[in-house]
């Protein structure tokens, strides 16, 4: 069995790496619903601004049940600290993307020409909105995950994908299915849009993954 220095401090690491990801995310979608919001009317601003407020109200619990874990396990026997490492390792695992992930969530589908922009935005609106499980197409998407544009349309993670474009979302299903009703009629007011709707499903399934790239330069 590993010492207990040992272990509790690859425990504190995963932890520390859990809280910095929590910051990222906080960070990052403050900035991308800023992006967003030019041309947004005020009735669905409102309804961002809300949504924002109560996923950085989640996520600041989410960083102080970290520290406060954190802190517990420093002090804690080696089974309280192995089991509390499972638990996190397999919540490390969901957050980027390494396994597939159930659970209620909505499915948009949009039939357009959309921008790496647009899609970004619609992404973005969901993770405001609480998902915590995110796909493209086939495409998994963690916070990591980058859009572009090519010659010929849309990559993700340097994978081109093409529409017709169907969005995963996990999540709180309430708050997920008002963004997705929100967002779905915006689209539909938009010239360039032949369709677009969304579904919500009770156990909604996402199987796909993002590959685990091997360190290069850094070592354990």
């Amino acid at each position: 069995m590993p010492s207990r220095p040992s272990l509790n401090a690859v425990v504190v690491g995963l932890l520390s790496a859990l809280l910095a990801f929590v910051a990222v995310v906080q960070v990052r979608s403050q900035f991308e619903v800023e992006r967003s919001l030019s041309g947004v009317d005020p009735t669905t601003l409102a309804f961002l601004i809300d949504d924002l407020h109560r996923a950085n109200d989640t996520l600041a619990r989410d960083a102080g049940a970290l520290a406060a874990r954190r802190a517990a396990l420093q002090g804690g026997s080696n089974q309280e600290a192995a089991a509390q490492l499972n638990a996190e390792a397999a919540q490390l695992r969901v957050v980027e993307g390494l396994v597939p992930v159930h659970g209620p969530g909505v499915v948009v589908t949009v039939d357009a020409p959309l921008t790496p922009l647009d899609l970004q935005d619609a992404l973005d609106n969901l993770r405001v909105a609480g998902a915590e499980a995110l796909a493209l197409n086939d495409q998994r998407l963690v916070t990591s995950s980058v859009i572009n544009g090519d010659s010929e349309g849309v990559t993700v993670d340097g994978v081109s994908v093409r529409g017709p474009w169907t969005l995963w979302a996990i999540g709180d299903p309430t708050r997920l299915s008002s963004a997705a009703d929100q967002m779905t009629r915006a689209l539909r007011d938009d010239p360039r849009v032949h369709s677009a709707g969304y579904r919500a499903e009770s156990d909604l399934v996402i199987r796909s993954t993002v590959v685990q790239r091997p360190f290069v330069y850094g070592s354990a």
